[in-house]
């Protein structure tokens, strides 16, 4: 799957509010942690290759407390393969397991999906995060959906920042983008029960805007290559033409239908 200058500039979302869990391309792990509403406390690793983790020995599984989790953050998890975690509170939260959560928590890292709940008592998780070659194939849980809008408002203007500090390297002006207002969040998050893609890789811009073309593709997809591929033809067979639209001079976001 391809990326530009290193950043994947198409991102698609597809939503299971019922179940509170997104299937999605082109959301990196760091880009996740970035855009979160606040800072992630600690991660419970259930597969990984984090070499700085720590260890449980209770549970047998290791762990990344606040303070590492930028050292995660920043590392390669793409080269994990499989990459999965749940966030817990405590550290002592995890001395309570019984071997029954344990066994369940095993089976979410194993097969990416739960035995009966995501979300632990115990633990207080707020996510489960599921993926294999981060940034392809991502599933995640949120126990609060409130969540998906703060993250798709502030990962907008950091995709935007991303990429055009890859391709314009050597600009010592950095501008900061304004995150996209919740109202339209929650428009977005409608639309993702349709396949939204973002695509940033259409990107357009002049003195007066940003212009990013948004689409539906009217199905979810499970090959996330098929859908980077067939990117184009789904773009002219969808219902919805639309662009956002961020006014430099006002600083305000819109979304305009073709």
């Amino acid at each position: 799957m391809s990326k530009a200058d290193g950043i994947r500039d198409v991102v698609y979302i597809h939503n299971h509010l019922a179940e509170r869990y997104f299937t999605a391309y082109g959301i990196e792990f760091k880009e996740f942690v970035h855009s979160l509403p606040r800072p992630l406390t600690n991660v419970l690793l259930l597969k990984h290759q984090f070499e700085d983790s720590d260890y449980h020995f209770p549970t047998h599984l290791d762990y990344v407390e606040d303070e590492q989790i930028w050292s995660l953050v920043e590392d390669n998890v793409y080269q994990y393969g499989d990459f999965c975690w749940i966030d817990f509170d405590d550290l002592s939260s995890l001395d309570l397991l019984e071997p029954a959560e344990l066994a369940a928590l095993l089976y979410l890292g194993h097969y990416k999906k739960p035995l009966v709940t995501p979300f632990s008592n115990k633990l207080s998780n707020q996510f489960v995060y599921l993926a294999h070659d981060d940034g392809s194939s991502n599933k995640t849980y949120y126990r609060d959906v409130y969540d998906v809008k703060h993250l798709i408002s502030r990962l907008i203007p950091l995709k935007i920042t991303l990429l055009k500090q890859k391709r314009f390297a050597l600009r010592r002006k950095k501008v900061e983008y304004p995150p996209v207002p919740l109202v339209l969040a929650n428009t977005l998050l409608t639309l993702m029960s349709d396949g939204l893609i973002i695509d940033f890789e259409a990107m357009i811009q002049t003195r007066k805007d940003i212009q990013i073309p948004i689409y539906t593709i009217g199905k979810e997809m499970i090959d996330m290559d098929e859908l980077y591929n067939d990117r184009h033809e789904y773009k002219k067979k969808s219902k919805l033409q639309a662009s956002l639209v961020l006014n430099k001079k006002d600083l305000e976001w819109t979304l305009v239908e073709a």
